[in-house]
């Protein structure tokens, strides 16, 4: 019996099973990635802004005098008492981001009550009124949040 040989071919492999397992591996590495993001602790808000003291000192003067224009302004009606609040908070978040570095110009006053100093929420929760009321914040009043705003700047160390 004289066969001639029979020549089997190689079998053809689907290309599916190996890309379906490249989108397997890709994808649980995904998911470890976002899993690490998620789970990593946040960064310190005010570990990472002292300042030396020559550049504390030149930014409280700068936040005082700004404090004392816009008290002047206000007092002599060239600015409404409720933008007079507006400005306050500004110069007063601008100071304590810079001095501290928390990010106090973005920080809602729940924020600032759970993170900042009590201090400075306290003096954003009594300007929120006058900032945002429904009605016209009077200008008698502004010489006191002028006045709380200057502490709050003065005070810092």
């Amino acid at each position: 019996m004289d066969a001639d040989p029979i020549y089997l071919a190689p079998a053809d492999y689907s290309v599916t099973w190996p890309v379906l397992g490249g989108f397997i591996i890709f994808g649980l590495i995904l998911w470890a990635v976002a899993i690490w993001l998620l789970t990593r602790r946040p960064d310190p808000e005010d570990g990472h802004g002292s300042l030396p003291p020559a550049a504390l000192l030149k930014l409280r003067r700068d936040a005082l005098r700004r404090i004392d224009e816009i008290d002047t302004a206000v007092r002599g009606d060239k600015m409404p008492a409720r933008r007079g609040h507006h400005e306050l908070s500004k110069v007063v978040r601008g100071f304590v981001s810079k001095a501290s570095g928390l990010k106090a110009e973005t920080m809602t006053a729940s924020d600032l009550r759970e993170r900042g100093p009590a201090h400075l929420a306290t003096l954003i929760e009594e300007f929120y009124p006058r900032q945002f009321g429904a009605t016209e914040a009077d200008a008698s009043s502004f010489s006191g949040s002028a006045a709380a705003a200057r502490d709050v700047v003065g005070g810092w160390s």
